[in-house]
């Protein structure tokens, strides 16, 4: 076990074992990671309980010694995918004469919430954590990417969804999605935890969690998926440069352009008064949409469709709060693209929401 944890914290040496986790910077991804590789070498799941009551790496260590290897995981696992009916693409589905983002979004993230459901045998009412908490899946990283921008999607298209999805422990949940219309089709890729409120009514004060179940048919993955350890590196700021296809993103700390937004409540929150994971991308464009007026660059926002979409989210949001929205970079791509990196800033306390990197294509 303490080779496990010298592998995957390689910061820290043996003396670091006895210090408190607030006293150590651990990202909480790395946490899921240890206690993955533990439950596996251990056969069987912790329970949330006893997790959080360990206050540094000696005491998993004690604990992993005292448990018998013998005892295997009880929990089932099988292949969880989900076909949705095929479906025209209408008004609802559309914005600006195009495929709707804000709509993808909130459709794709229902199907990843039907399959976390069905696999985890539960209700979304009725998911919680060992300790009663109500747990929310909280979205971590989405990516929509495709053969076209979202200009190409007309009206009355017929369209259909195949979706699959995968976990890593029970901590880390990954979905596959393909949205297919004739000769056009997107993948959108999803990646959540679970979170509880440490408060009522204060979404800044989520923490990881993870459900108490006896039962999960969610297949899980031997390793770490590329797609959460890309987040974990740009959130730890160990990596600064990434790669997708022909795309190269520069991460950079850059402002060319500033905008403070307040949230409409009756818009950008989702059921639980929580800052909606759909509503970062509208967000990112209204205040995206600021900068172009800015420099007279005429109808932007109907000339200028997503091709591409990458939103990793660090954090949510009060409703009275704003979000400082700071445009990092613009650079004109070929074939009348444009290329964006952006990100959310909470405004009360400056603490990192979300970093935005973004393709959209001129339409034809």
């Amino acid at each position: 076990m303490k080779n496990s944890i010298t592998r995957l914290l390689p910061n820290l040496d043996t003396a670091d074992f006895s210090k408190n986790f607030q006293n150590l910077e651990i990202d909480s991804i790395d946490l899921v990671s240890l206690r993955v590789e533990i439950e596996t070498k251990l056969g069987r799941m912790i329970p949330n309980k006893e997790w959080l009551a360990f206050k540094n790496l000696n005491d998993i260590l004690e604990y992993a010694e005292k448990q018998d290897s013998s005892q295997l995981n009880n929990l089932q696992t099988q292949n969880v995918a989900f076909q949705k009916e095929e479906q025209n693409i209408n008004m609802p589905q559309m914005c600006l004469e195009a495929l709707s983002e804000n709509w993808l979004f909130k459709e794709s993230g229902s199907l990843h919430w039907d399959l976390l459901c069905k696999g985890l045998d539960s209700s979304s009412s009725d998911l919680k954590d060992d300790l009663g908490n109500r747990l929310y899946a909280t979205f971590v990283r989405i990516r929509i990417t495709g053969n076209t921008n979202l200009s190409d999607f007309q009206e009355n298209d017929p369209f259909a969804f195949k979706t699959e999805i995968s976990r890593y422990g029970m901590g880390m949940f990954f979905s596959k999605i393909n949205f297919d219309s004739n000769d056009n089709n997107l993948l959108i890729e999803m990646m959540t935890s679970f979170s509880i409120r440490k408060s009522t009514g204060d979404n800044k004060s989520l923490a990881k969690s993870q459900p108490a179940v006896e039962f999960c048919s969610i297949p899980q993955t031997s390793e770490f998926p590329v797609f959460g350890n890309e987040y974990r590196l740009i959130k730890k700021e160990e990596l600064k440069t990434f790669f997708y296809k022909n795309y190269v993103f520069n991460i950079t700390e850059d402002e060319i352009f500033r905008y403070e937004y307040s949230l409409n409540p009756y818009y950008d929150l989702n059921g639980v008064g929580l800052l909606y994971f759909a509503s970062y991308p509208v967000i990112n464009d209204f205040c995206e949409l600021q900068y172009f007026n800015k420099i007279q660059e005429v109808d932007h926002e109907e000339n200028y469709f997503t091709l591409f979409r990458d939103i990793m989210y660090y954090a949510n949001c009060d409703k009275n709060d704003k979000i400082v929205y700071i445009l990092n970079s613009v650079e004109q791509l070929q074939d009348n693209k444009v290329k964006t990196i952006s990100s959310f800033y909470r405004k009360s306390d400056q603490k990192l929401m979300a970093r935005i990197f973004t393709v959209k294509q001129r339409k034809n």
